[in-house]
């Protein structure tokens, strides 16, 4: 297997708009981490073909973030497109790994590297992801 860095498997434009900003006029933390989630929901939706709400309703099947490392490299402020690439890194037997880069007009503003589990929506005990997910998921990281 190549070590070379992969294609993004999904990308999104989100606009900066004011409620995501600070006082000092750049783009407050955790308002990254709620693009995240929406790149991560975003790309099940379009990509997967499975969005949340139907995993969980159909399966029974959420998924949590377990762990997130971001790096944060220059600051994004109102007005700014930012754009988002989610590149599926691995697929292991109950979690995928995520990673998310975002560029202003091709200048490098964030990295994060995300695990998402599977987990059954009632009791929380990891689980393989469904079949048709799984096959998704494989035809992508394939790809």
């Amino acid at each position: 297997m190549s070590d070379a860095p992969r294609a993004p498997t999904f990308s999104v434009t989100r606009k900066i708009r004011f409620g995501h900003v600070d006082p000092a006029g750049i783009v407050y933390y955790p308002h990254y981490f709620d693009m995240f989630n929406g790149v991560v929901e975003d790309f099940f939706d379009d990509c997967v073909g499975a969005s949340f709400q139907a995993m969980r309703s159909e399966f029974r099947v959420v998924t949590p973030l377990r762990n997130i490392e971001a790096d944060f490299i220059a600051p994004c402020r109102i007005g700014d497109k930012l754009d988002l690439a989610l590149t599926l890194v691995s697929i292991g037997r109950t979690s995928l790994r995520i990673l998310i880069e975002g560029s202003v007009n091709g200048s490098s503003r964030l990295t994060a590297n995300l695990a998402i589990v599977f987990v059954t929506s009632g009791e929380g005990r990891a689980v393989e992801p469904p079949a048709p997910v799984y096959a998704r998921l494989r035809e992508l990281i394939a790809g």
